[in-house]
């Protein structure tokens, strides 16, 4: 009997389950166990002794506390979802707008994609702990905050004009915002700037040259073609970055949380991670069922 050959899809499965395999042994057999004891101390409460601890159920007595007794955990959510209005659409346009720039082509390309890069790499806990340890980095993170004290005075001027051209006072706060916080908005948009380049240079040329030939503008190409083909990738940055808005270290509620667990008190920690978890899905369930609501629209507006 001949032996029946593997066909290329069957050998990228192989080699991509072979690729994945120590994430099902790492999660199997040491982050499964985590989550359940994470989950366990939500509903107990937790005692420390020599060697371990001890587990009392309680019930809900952990998250009735959390959102009814503790006097920052509501006000660290609001603070949280309220800052991730700001971010998220000023990282998705202005990922997408460096990402517009490097696809061009230009002397010293390569180089500047590795600059605009550069502060994801930095961003890595082993990198921030060396700078943290040097002097010399720390007194430049010390001017650095300098300059964003003078980042603020000036969008109180900002904040200023916007107020006397009568905006109201919604669009002056998320400007002021904008403007205060921009060096920190910047330094985030590494990881979408790569994905919104790679979804740039899968368009095909032909499309631009079709549509100039018809006598559609820079402008007109960038709704018409640019902004359609790369609509895949702008969800794909648009869940990214909500999920590193929430998972930021130096996000309120995760400040809070590591605190807890800093103070030994287990329970109340995992309770409010799960919440803030489960708020997080929420968003994410949010934001992905309106994507799906918009894009059968478009589909039967097409079809019509």
């Amino acid at each position: 009997m001949k032996k029946s050959k593997l066909t290329i899809e069957r050998r990228k499965a192989r080699n991509g389950r072979l690729f994945v395999l120590p994430f099902y042994f790492g999660f199997i057999f040491i982050f499964l166990r985590c989550i359940y004891q994470s989950l366990a101390f939500v509903f107990s409460d937790v005692t420390l002794r020599p060697g371990g601890f001890d587990m009392h159920f309680v019930g809900m007595k952990n998250l009735s506390y959390i959102f009814t007794k503790d006097p920052d955990f509501n006000k660290n959510l609001v603070a949280t979802m309220s800052s991730l209005l700001y971010k998220v659409p000023v990282v998705i346009i202005a990922s997408l707008f460096f990402a517009i720039l490097l696809n061009s082509k230009f002397k010293g390309r390569t180089f500047v994609r590795a600059v605009f890069f550069l502060p994801v790499i930095i961003a890595s806990g082993v990198i921030m702990d060396i700078i943290n340890s040097d002097t010399f980095a720390t007194s430049l993170i010390a001017s650095s905050e300098g300059m964003e004290t003078t980042v603020s005075a000036n969008s109180y001027g900002l904040t200023s004009l916007l107020i006397d051209m009568g905006l109201g006072e919604k669009i002056v706060s998320y400007f002021s915002y904008i403007s205060s916080n921009l060096y920190d908005l910047m330094w985030r948009t590494g990881i979408q700037m790569i994905i919104f380049l790679a979804a740039l240079q899968s368009i095909s040329p032909s499309l631009y040259e079709a549509s100039s030939i018809e006598g559609a503008s820079a402008w007109e190409n960038f709704w018409m073609v640019t902004i359609p083909m790369t609509m895949p990738m702008i969800l794909v940055n648009v869940v990214y970055t909500i999920i590193d808005t929430f998972t930021d270290s130096a996000n309120e509620v995760m400040k809070q949380i590591a605190s807890y667990f800093t103070d030994h008190q287990y329970a109340r920690a995992s309770a409010m991670s799960w919440a803030y978890f489960l708020l997080v899905g929420i968003v994410l369930a949010l934001v992905l069922f309106v994507s799906s609501r918009t894009n059968r629209s478009e589909r039967r507006n097409g079809k019509a």
